[in-house]
């Protein structure tokens, strides 16, 4: 069926009836009855409207999309997070297993005195907790990142845990790296200290979003590149120029500090999942989410391949002794574990299978995929495609079994 939308590209392109008649050589009666739909415009015309506008002969016609102003993903925002504290508890849960971790401490990174360790972008301080423990005695912990929220959770978290830890309300492209900027201490009390003032828990929310604190400080306890270790962990994926990331985490590394950076390849991740009974081919052939990925790179610099590239970007800020490793923790999920509804629910949730998507749900995800790259075809199929895996997971409840690999890669360098 065709939608003629020579009205709305003519208001896209701020012309008038009048205007676009004398682009033509035809009235502005003319134009008028075919934006009416009193008459059709004759098909010698089509070209001339194709030209005016700039777009195809089918996207006039109401064929294809128009195309749109891209939008870029909002993913490396802090306004993206404010709500996703419970997404990556459930996430960070299945990330890591203990075991490698500490053999990469021990025996990789070889750690084997006290440390002051920066995590950026540290969330709710997932890593902190993990890496404490396994760090020699004496080790400090301190965490930045731009939620204020996030930073809430990692205070009230660590101080139900008894864990000592700094949190530092920044956005590492601006922070200086000295701890003045919204400083938050969790510890054994139930007052915190942000911005030098000590404050109870509940009056926490009115500074966690008030970044102009960050220009009222005085000068902090710590100076660039003063940490003996500076970590980031599924970070450089979501934002937008990650090198340059990079490169602010290894200013805040001290002569002879590690700079450590844990990503995932997306390639890697969606070819990482078989659910026992679906057919693998398909849970892993998506040839719409390369053109994504790609297009998110080009418009935004927003980089789905970064992990393969962080040990390349080290050695040419000048790292030493440059290592890569895979996180060897593979999720495998059957009825016969412990806590497997737990689990299961976990990763359904962490994942986005908990519903079906509604038609008006899909047609904002399609419309938001084809802006990103996707033809509508390759959309509809990537849509149809997690909803297959939601219906299939409900069908099967109770006896769902899958395996899921995240393809996390540890890169790492000592600063010379």
């Amino acid at each position: 069926m065709l939608k003629l939308r020579i009205s709305e590209l003519r208001k896209k392109n701020n012309m008038t009836q009048q205007e676009l008649g004398d682009y033509l050589s035809v009235s502005y009666q003319t134009v008028s009855k075919w934006e009416t739909g009193v008459v059709l415009p004759d098909v010698t015309m089509l070209p001339g409207l194709s030209r005016c506008f700039g777009v195809s002969v089918d996207a006039l016609l109401g064929l294809v999309p128009l195309p749109q102003d891209y939008r870029p993903s909002d993913s490396g925002r802090k306004e993206y997070w404010a709500d996703r504290v419970n997404y990556l508890k459930r996430t960070r849960k299945t990330m890591w297993n203990q075991d490698y971790l500490a053999f990469l401490v021990r025996e990789v990174f070889r750690i084997d005195h006290p440390v002051t360790l920066l995590d950026c972008g540290c969330g709710y301080g997932a890593m902190g907790l993990l890496l404490l423990p396994l760090l020699p005695e004496g080790s400090k912990y301190v965490g930045v990142d731009f939620s204020g929220e996030m930073l809430c959770a990692a205070r009230e978290l660590f101080a139900a845990e008894g864990v000592a830890a700094e949190f530092i309300h920044a956005d590492i492209f601006d922070w200086d790296g000295r701890k003045n900027s919204g400083m938050l201490q969790a510890g054994a009390s139930d007052a915190v200290v942000y911005n030098g003032m000590q404050r109870a828990p509940q009056d926490m929310g009115q500074y966690a979003d008030n970044m102009d604190t960050q220009k009222q400080c005085t000068k902090g306890q710590h100076i660039p590149g003063q940490y003996d270790m500076v970590i980031s962990q599924a970070v450089l994926r979501h934002v937008d120029n990650g090198e340059r990331f990079l490169e602010k985490m290894i200013t805040f590394t001290k002569p002879g500090g590690l700079v450590v950076s844990m990503e995932c390849n997306r390639e890697f991740e969606a070819d990482g999942l078989y659910v026992d009974g679906m057919d693998y081919a398909s849970l892993c052939t998506c040839p719409g989410l390369k053109k994504l990925w790609q297009t998110e790179l080009s418009k935004q610099n927003r980089d789905y391949s970064i992990a393969m590239k962080i040990p390349h970007y080290m050695r040419r800020a000048g790292l030493r002794d440059i290592g890569c490793r895979m996180n060897d923790r593979v999720n495998f999920l059957c009825p016969e574990q412990e806590n497997y509804d737990g689990r299961l629910n976990a990763a359904v949730y962490a994942d986005h299978w908990s519903d079906e998507k509604t038609e008006d749900e899909l047609e904002k995800d399609i419309s938001y995929f084809v802006n990103h790259g996707m033809s509508r075809g390759e959309a509809e199929d990537y849509c149809a495609q997690q909803n297959g895996i939601v219906r299939y997971l409900k069908e099967h409840r109770g006896e769902a079994a899958f395996t899921k690999v995240g393809g996390i890669m540890v890169s790492y360098g000592w600063k010379v």
